[in-house]
């Protein structure tokens, strides 16, 4: 079920609306029924594996928090660890394998070819599996207590809101707001719907308007000119964030509506002064994981510069082969880690006027932002470094039709406008609600009805109001 169809729309008021209603000792079962219907939509086999990872941390956690034995807990652990990443491995990376293998035995003049293998990606796996694992690694540091309740500890991992794209949230946040019973507050519920209102502004009006230009210059890109590639890459860096931000914030906006806070997943990454500030600002949920789980155990910045170039690197390949089974991904975060290994390696200095090396650094840092979505989005490793290399090269080629008007374009710039204006208002740390908070109430919902309204009217639904599927779906 999709953030942004119809069923959801049916879906979300009626699963707030009976769980006010309900008595507070059983509020957390609805959620608990609800989050594995939400997930049963997309097939009901995902549920069976939500499920085994959900089984395998518990009982692990369980295992490790009643062991003394430090060899017994750590090697309880590891066989929770090698029985999820397994899992993962098998959906996400079982026909990378075997092609692998494929290319090596034509490579060496092997007649050998391994069997072709439909093997499905369950939605939401990456996530789920991650955020089972930083509770199951935290129990056995004595970061967290056990959850005792194995039904509460499954909503942790199920609830519906941030299930398959996150935020990755941790235990020791979600499971204490699971435990307690929230009473309806209105302005809590308002927050959450501005919050949602955004998010569905940034997905239907914004990136799916984006993907109708984008997937065209990518998909034809050999009939494309080097100002088309160049545009495109810049288009699908705004797709990017309103898909995946905008996911982020419906995630948040209806978890708040419940009461439960959830992480904030991205905070205006186009504003970042260099790539190491972008991933602190994009996709927070994953990098702060990446951090603490992989990074701080190999030991971090500590140690000689080449030992931290190393670990940002392992870490940051680590990131792409977790976006996605192909060599592009890979390539994509080796790029991310050496910029900012090179960033660690320059020397720093204090800039006569920091203002403007302030806004120079934060286009330069878009520019190599830029190269790195280029990358990401392309069909192949093969196929960006073409399209690279053709965006200072053939500026001069007749303009493709891409079947997007002007007017759909004009749409789209200003919406984009719109959207930078609101990531500028938040990078100065003020937020939609306290400001609309100050105007008369009468003119306060006349501008929340042009949103809703100017959602409905330039949302793009799709064919036959068909909702768009989120980007980091597939991963």
């Amino acid at each position: 079920m999709l953030f942004n169809s119809f069923e959801f729309l049916i879906f979300f008021p009626v699963v707030t609306l009976l769980y006010f209603v309900l008595p507070h000792r059983v509020r957390w079962i609805w959620l608990l029924v609800t989050s594995y219907f939400f997930y049963m939509n997309w097939h009901a086999g995902y549920a069976l594996l939500m499920l085994a990872c959900t089984v395998v941390t518990f009982v692990c956690s369980r295992v490790i928090s009643n062991t003394q034995d430090p060899r017994r807990r750590k090697g309880v652990l590891i066989a929770g660890l090698v029985a999820n990443l397994g899992m993962l491995a098998y959906f996400k990376y079982t026909g990378m394998l075997l092609d692998i293998i494929n290319r090596v035995c034509d490579f060496v003049g092997l007649n050998y070819q391994t069997p072709k293998v439909s093997i499905l990606l369950p939605v939401g796996i990456s996530f789920y599996i991650f955020q089972a694992l930083s509770y199951m690694i935290d129990v056995y540091k004595g970061k967290v207590k056990p959850e005792r309740n194995f039904f509460k500890y499954a909503l942790f991992v199920s609830f519906f809101p941030q299930l398959v794209a996150g935020p990755i949230e941790r235990s020791g946040r979600l499971l204490k707001q699971i435990a307690v019973p929230h009473d309806f507050d209105a302005k809590r519920v308002r927050d959450g719907l501005l919050i949602m209102m955004l998010g569905f502004f940034e997905k239907v009006v914004i990136a799916d308007r984006a993907c109708m230009y984008v997937d065209v210059i990518f998909r034809d890109w050999a009939y494309a000119s080097g100002a088309q590639i160049a545009l495109a890459t810049l288009v699908f860096m705004v797709q990017d964030l309103c898909d995946f931000a905008g996911y982020s914030y419906i995630a948040i906006g209806s978890a708040k509506v419940l009461g439960i806070d959830l992480m904030t997943n991205f905070r205006q990454p186009y504003f970042a002064h260099s790539v190491q500030n972008f991933w602190a600002r994009w996709h927070i949920s994953l990098s702060t994981w990446f951090r603490d789980y992989i990074y701080f155990p190999m030991g971090a910045g500590r140690g000689s510069k080449l030992r931290r170039s190393f670990n940002i690197m392992t870490v940051y390949t680590i990131s792409g082969l977790w976006h996605g089974a192909a060599l592009k991904y890979v390539a994509w975060g080796m790029i991310n880690g050496a910029l900012q290994v090179v960033e660690m390696l320059l020397p720093v200095y204090k800039p006569k006027h920091p203002k403007l090396h302030h806004v120079l650094s934060v286009l330069w840092t878009n520019v190599l932002i830029g190269v790195t979505m280029l990358v990401f989005r392309a069909g192949s490793l093969y196929t960006a470094i073409q399209m690279l290399v053709k965006i200072p090269m053939e500026w001069g080629a007749e303009w493709m039709n891409s079947g997007f008007s002007p007017m759909q374009g004009l749409c789209l710039g200003v919406c984009t406008v719109i959207l930078f204006a609101i990531e500028y208002i938040h990078e100065k740390r003020k937020s939609l609600t306290e400001m609309t908070d100050r105007l008369p109430g009468v003119i306060r919902m006349a501008l929340y009805l042009a949103a809703v309204m100017a959602i409905v009217i330039f949302g793009v639904w799709g064919p036959g109001y068909s909702a768009q599927a989120f980007i980091y779906f597939q991963f």
